[in-house]
């Protein structure tokens, strides 16, 4: 283990405070066994089952210990924003003008005005600019501005995480979010000229891809790791040098990376295909806020709220948790949208409904933390709210079906417990969880919430206990 993750798991363990004392447990003696076997201890897992239509739990084992979630966390913040903002609710990005437009010659500047889409992919996005085009704009003589004015998020550090910089889970949040922040790089051998073929997407004329990679043999296992990728932006471009070592054996391969910040990643969407679609721009690229003299040329709608939380629980997509934390700000408490103001909103509205919060601290409503916080029982309580819901559909079809879709996809394959679960999962160095719905062969349906920080929490020997796990809630009546 490195000297990093040693510290780390030091600070880990000191923070969540395994050696406070322990709430009363309630564990059956046959899964006392399942966890005993598995060679963990079993202070460091949270667990609470109880059937959806029942008052008392069948299992307890330290829930009112806080725990860091990872990724489980997720559930608090999409939960709260079903309820406040609604299934149906939907993000718009703006455009507007200034000057004047003769014939489709903009004398003036072009606005993109940002509302906090968390879902404006590339194919997206060029649907907008070509609503645009069909409006009647082709040349720009002016400026093109993007407003980002809707979230004001902290200042981010990439590195600050994990040390992987350029890893797209490490996106911040932002108002104009176009494609996750992340540039496409396709990789391919040409074995006609014993290379290897880097074509990044967007083609902007401000990117630049060096290419030092050198073709070998072997297999293609854990290619990324033998890539060296350094950014650079020089005279205004940007330079995306690759070295290192591309097997032959991996053919065509597609690398996403975050390698430019908010501004320079909007106009390297914008440049390229603004110029497909027959466009021009005299000016540049800028940020600045929408003034009150505009004209608006269109606007367009995201991804419905319901189809945004089912892509962030199945996928465990960080940076659009994220935007949503933000949304809930800006739209209950005032814009700008901050962390601040979504943590306020999403702790107030716990309380609004009798969900204890004393075991919770929230960080940034993903689960990309070392700092989140909470109890396997406020989780297990927030999912037995849920299901009373009238939206309960949606938030329950928005998590991993087992042996189906997600970061449950390649689990109980051929068994009997093939979707019948609904679990959402989260992993980091030292912490693994899950929480859902269990639906037995009775059809009585379980809640099952486990979380687990240990130093071995994120192996294969972890997950083989979570299996075991909802193997036995299974079978239950």
């Amino acid at each position: 283990m490195s000297i990093r993750k040693r510290l780390i798991l030091a600070l880990f363990f000191a923070l969540t405070g395994f050696k406070s004392a322990l709430a009363a447990n309630v564990i059956p003696n046959d899964l006392g066994q399942i966890i005993k076997a598995s060679g963990f201890d079993q202070t460091n897992i949270g667990l609470y089952v109880q059937a959806v239509n029942t008052a008392k739990p069948v299992v307890q084992l330290n829930d009112s210990k806080k725990f860091n979630p990872a990724s489980v966390i997720k559930l608090v913040t999409t939960s709260v924003a079903l309820d406040l903002l609604g299934p149906g609710y939907q993000w718009s990005t703006d455009v507007y003008y200034t000057g004047e437009l003769q014939g489709d010659r903009l004398n003036g500047d072009l606005y993109f005005v940002g509302n906090g889409d968390p879902y404006l992919t590339p194919e997206r996005f060029w649907r907008l600019l070509n609503r645009v085009r069909i409006f009647g704009i082709r040349e720009i003589q002016g400026d093109v501005y993007f407003d980002s004015s809707f979230f004001q998020p902290e200042p981010i550090d990439y590195a600050a995480f994990d040390d992987q910089p350029y890893r797209t889970y490490n996106v911040g949040p932002n108002a104009l979010l176009v494609g996750f922040q992340a540039t496409e790089f396709h990789f391919d051998v040409d074995a006609s000229k014993q290379r290897v073929k880097i074509i990044a997407f967007p083609a902007s004329p401000n990117l630049k891809v060096i290419n030092q990679m050198q073709l070998s043999n072997g297999t293609c296992r854990a290619w990324q790791k033998r890539l060296l990728l350094e950014p650079k932006i020089i005279h205004q471009v940007l330079q995306v040098k690759f070295s290192g070592q591309y097997a032959r054996s991996c053919g065509k391969r597609t690398l996403y990376r975050r390698v430019t910040d908010a501004h320079d990643h909007f106009q390297h969407f914008f440049l390229p295909i603004w110029q497909q679609l027959d466009g021009s721009l005299q000016g540049r690229v800028r940020q600045a806020k929408l003034p009150e003299q505009a004209t608006k040329v269109v606007s367009v709608d995201s991804i419905s709220l319901a189809e945004a939380v089912r892509l962030i629980n199945k996928y465990s997509n960080n940076v659009m948790t994220r935007q949503m934390l933000l949304s809930l700000g800006a739209n209950m408490r005032g814009v700008p949208g901050t962390a601040e103001k979504g943590i306020e909103v999403v702790l107030h509205w716990l309380q609004q409904h009798k969900l204890d919060t004393t075991t919770l601290h929230l960080h940034n409503g993903s689960g990309l933390s070392r700092d989140t916080r909470v109890s396997a029982e406020l989780l297990a309580q927030l999912l037995l709210f849920m299901y009373q819901q009238a939206y309960m559909p949606e938030f329950l079809a928005s998590m991993p079906m087992a042996g189906y879709d997600g970061t449950m996809k390649s689990r109980f394959n051929g068994e009997a417990l093939f979707g019948q679960a609904h679990i959402k999962t989260g992993l980091l160095d030292f912490v693994q969880s899950m929480a859902g719905y269990v639906m037995t062969p009775s059809g009585q349906r379980y809640v099952v919430v486990m979380l687990h920080n240990d130093k071995r929490a994120h192996t294969k020997a972890a997950t083989a206990l979570q299996d075991d796990i909802l193997r036995w809630v299974f079978k239950q009546h």
